[in-house]
């Protein structure tokens, strides 16, 4: 099966959302971990797919659940690792259940059919935030008990309930949304990269104690470093930097201001979106949102993965700049 297996999300918390006219989420659900060719479910068709690219590991996880409880409701997430694997490996298994332990989770369930569509954005935006955090801080404890210091990793998940799309980010890895508009095609990313060198990351960060420092042999780019820094690189220990400002894991830069608060946004799915693409940032380092869309649209009509398409043309576009791939991982969601 394309299946690690059925995920149990019993307990009583979850039973209770249940009782009071939820979707049953006490039942198992199907999870998909490995990569999938592009498949057809009631309310959409997803593909998953994914490249190790020049890197000698894979570091890239993702999670998609395609009917979570009924037919329209769905949970899709990237997850882009730093240092090693250990905090996508393991922050993949962790988000969902902690949106569906929410207690904002619970209180849409009781209210979605008579709430306003501002209250049910409201609500399920609150649980996505709160189940960002919670998963950073389960994992956090992982990471204290095996002594892992600097694992850490970006994150995007879309959660759709109730014709809501909402969205919570960590780091560089984004969704993109193609939407019909008096009958173009245009392109949006729904979210923006979080970097040291922005003015309100750096504050954050330099208030925390931490730095914001560009390294030269990584093209200059920001990163940022903790504090103690310095004083472990003179006990001969290897602290690390990372390149963007707020993520999962990264347990010993987390007091130095690098943030598990992700930026989360929603809008209501009116039948003019046509596309949804999740993927890290070995895609967008090489793509740009109106290729991306381009991309995805032509390959549906040309009968082929689209997930697939953008993950072959972010290999050829690295290999045509002369550079080394980054893994890439790439996940379509078309509407129907």
């Amino acid at each position: 099966r394309d299946y690690l297996g059925l995920v149990d999300f019993s307990n009583s918390s979850l039973d209770m959302a249940s009782e009071t006219g939820g979707t049953g989420v006490n039942a198992p659900f199907d999870v998909i971990y490995h990569p999938k060719p592009q498949t057809d479910f009631s309310r959409w068709a997803v593909g998953i797919s994914q490249h190790i690219g020049g890197r000698r590991t894979q570091e890239d996880r993702f999670a998609v659940c395609p009917e979570l409880g009924d037919d329209s409701t769905a949970f899709f997430g990237v997850w882009d690792g730093t240092v090693d694997d250990f905090a996508a490996e393991n922050v993949r298994s962790l988000v969902l259940p902690q949106v569906l332990q929410s207690q904002h989770w619970e209180a849409f369930q009781t209210c979605k059919s008579a709430s306003s569509p501002a209250e049910l954005r409201e609500l399920l935006e609150s649980c996505l935030s709160e189940a960002f955090v919670r998963a950073d801080q389960e994992l956090l404890e992982m990471c204290r008990s095996v002594q892992n210091h600097y694992s850490s990793c970006t994150g995007v998940a879309v959660l759709i309930a109730a014709g809501v799309l909402t969205v919570a980010h960590l780091g560089d890895s984004r969704a993109l949304l193609g939407f019909a508009e008096d009958g173009v095609l245009h392109a949006e990313f729904l979210t923006q990269d979080h970097k040291p060198d922005q003015p309100w990351e750096r504050k954050r960060i330099e208030e925390s104690g931490g730095s914001v420092e560009y390294l030269h042999d990584v093209f200059n780019k920001p990163f940022i470093r903790g504090g103690d820094f310095t004083e472990r690189k003179a006990r001969g220990e290897k602290p690390m930097q990372l390149q963007y400002s707020r993520a999962f894991g990264g347990k010993d830069l987390k007091p130095y201001g690098l943030s598990n608060q992700p930026d989360v946004a929603s809008l209501i799915l009116d039948g003019q979106q046509q596309v949804l693409v999740l993927a890290s940032d070995g895609l967008w380092d090489v793509c740009s949102k109106e290729t991306g869309v381009r991309l995805a649209v032509e390959a549906l009509a040309r009968g082929e993965d689209a997930s697939q398409a953008l993950v072959d043309f972010a290999l050829a576009e690295h290999a045509r700049l002369g550079g080394t791939a980054d893994n890439v991982t790439a996940i379509t969601v078309f509407f129907k």
